[in-house]
């Protein structure tokens, strides 16, 4: 069923604002696409291209008060005060998990520190400095 059809189900429902994501644009005939619920009519959610070839709409239906940016074939969101993205659980985890590897790589440093300053205080002790 096309999402044309689907209008009035979504109007009687009390869906104030929808959104399309098609990552070849072939689908929808855009990649990014969003209608907002007028007078019981959709009507467009004007959506930018922006310089660097992202495309951007502001949702007025999130409570947050958001845009959503499709950006490189993904889905983000970023704050319209100050245009900084908001971070997904996805992106949260593997922020997570990098600094995980970056705190096992300074223990694994200060371990090989210890173990050199040791063999160190050893040879001094032993009077090979």
């Amino acid at each position: 069923m096309d999402v044309r059809e689907k209008r009035p189900s979504y109007a009687v429902l009390g869906i104030g604002e929808y959104w399309r994501f098609d990552e070849t644009g072939t689908h929808h005939g855009t990649r990014l696409a969003g209608n907002r619920l007028v007078d019981d009519e959709y009507e467009p959610v004007p959506v930018e291209a922006m310089v660097n070839g992202n495309l951007q709409g502001y949702s007025e239906a999130l409570k947050l008060k958001l845009y959503l940016r499709w950006t490189d074939g993904e889905l983000s969101f970023y704050d319209p005060v100050t245009n900084t993205p908001i971070p997904s659980l996805e992106s949260e985890r593997a922020r997570a998990d990098a600094s995980e590897a970056w705190a096992e790589l300074e223990r694994e440093g200060h371990l090989v520190a210890e173990a050199r300053m040791r063999e160190l205080e050893d040879r001094l002790r032993r009077g090979e400095g």
